[in-house]
């Protein structure tokens, strides 16, 4: 049993890293259509997330509430096999903002969005079912700002960020193996796929950062603006067990193990660049370029009673480049495109999303509804370059058998919406 349990927890904790580039830019469906171009000047609530220094743009108290759907999915191969495609399904990442404008030019605002996450779902005994089935990261920020517009060219802004992270991962330990008798360290090829077994890892924490933020009109027409966000560092605890049985000699042995388990994880700062151009009345330009030190993600150490881990990730250091537009095709009527090259920081290999650079395009549109009230709409198509990356999966002997895993035909749809209104 101990020998099944200690593999068990290195096959966990040696595969179960967090995929490449699970950062999450789906703040609102204005901004997802213009690729996140809204740094230096914002316009409404959503200020709390692009540049909480924009809050000072707002002289009425403003909402805006939305959410956005994701799905990614993706052909896959393992050692040149087909498998069945991943594809986990619809994803929701909410989002809900508020400012309150205050006297001598400070205001008040607050945000709740999704920084970070991932979500994949692969079939029942696919060849990698000892590296994942399922796994999913859900956070969500909540985030308190203040604003002051010390000058009517420059705005500064700071704020706390509350974040809440929850982490899942089932797999199928040893799934494929024959039975290994650990006393003479002998396979047994005529127990062969001996091990039925299923675990479960599942955990949650609260932890706390903050951001930093200025804009500056440079000319009448162009803003630029930086956006700061600082590393917040969960300490991730939960529960770890394994279901299941294992076909031996002496017949079917049932196993069953339950333990506290958590793991380490510190989510990267980041510094966001942006500029703003209002072209004519009617057409703008923006940009928004993000520094992202996945390098900090550097290790992910697993805690488990007696059997803790630690992996290294070896991730790099990644930059994100977005440029969007937008024109008032109407009175009551703007449409939206951009475009977003989002590089990849993973090195090491994972099952849990695919890997590779990503292309995104994004259009949209934006309806005023009322003087108040305004209603946006976007879909971003995000495409990620073919990729293959070297599996390790160790057995029960302890030996690590290497795969290659490939991913193709990937890609994410996702689909939002916000409505905004101004009191």
């Amino acid at each position: 049993m101990k020998k099944l349990i200690t593999g068990t927890i290195f096959a966990l904790a040696a595969n179960c890293s967090f995929s490449a580039g699970f950062g999450l830019y789906e703040a609102s469906a204005r901004g997802n259509a213009l690729g996140g171009a809204l740094v230096g000047k914002t316009g409404d609530a959503t200020a709390n997330y692009y540049n909480p220094a924009n809050l000072t743009e707002s002289t009425n108290v403003s909402v805006s509430v939305g959410m956005t759907f994701i799905n990614p999915f993706c052909d896959v191969k393992v050692d040149g096999r087909p498998q069945q495609k991943m594809n986990p399904g619809w994803f929701v990442a909410p989002n809900m903002y508020f400012t309150v404008p205050l006297p001598y030019n400070f205001a008040l605002g607050w945000g709740s969005y999704s920084e970070f996450g991932l979500g994949t779902k692969y079939g029942r005994n696919w060849d990698l079912a000892g590296d994942t089935l399922e796994t999913t990261m859900k956070q969500y920020t909540f985030n308190p700002n203040m604003a002051w517009k010390p000058f009517e060219w420059w705005s500064v802004g700071a704020g706390i960020r509350m974040s809440y992270i929850q982490f899942e991962n089932f797999k199928q330990p040893h799934n494929g193996e024959s039975f290994y008798y650990d006393a003479y360290h002998m396979v047994l090829p005529q127990y062969a796929n001996a091990y039925k077994l299923k675990s479960h890892l599942k955990g949650d924490d609260w932890d706390f950062g903050y951001d930093l933020a200025t804009s500056f009109k440079v000319a009448t027409n162009v803003t630029l603006g930086v956006v700061y966000r600082s590393r917040i560092r969960h300490n991730i605890k939960g529960d770890f067990n394994l279901r299941g049985h294992v076909n031996t000699p002496l017949g079917k042995v049932n196993q069953h193990y339950d333990t506290h388990a958590g793991a380490k994880l510190t989510l990267p700062q980041s510094i966001t660049f942006g500029g703003n151009w209002d072209v004519t009345d009617r057409f703008r330009l923006g940009t928004a370029i993000t520094w992202t030190e996945w390098s900090s993600v550097n290790t992910i150490r697993f805690r488990i009673p007696r059997y803790g881990y630690s992996e290294p990730l070896k991730w790099r250091n990644a930059w994100r480049f977005g440029l969007g537009g937008e024109y008032d095709l109407l009175n009551w009527m703007a449409v939206r495109a951009s475009y977003v090259y989002d590089r990849d920081p993973c090195n090491n290999g994972t099952t849990m999303l695919p890997a590779g650079d990503r292309h995104i395009l994004g259009l949209g549109t934006g309806f005023k509804l009322t003087e108040n009230l305004r209603l946006d709409l976007g879909y971003n198509l995000v495409m990620m370059l073919d990729s293959d990356r070297t599996i390790g999966l160790t057995d029960m002997a302890g030996n690590t058998e290497k795969h290659k895993f490939s991913a193709r035909n990937s890609f994410s749809h996702l689909v939002s919406a916000s409505l905004s209104y101004s009191f």
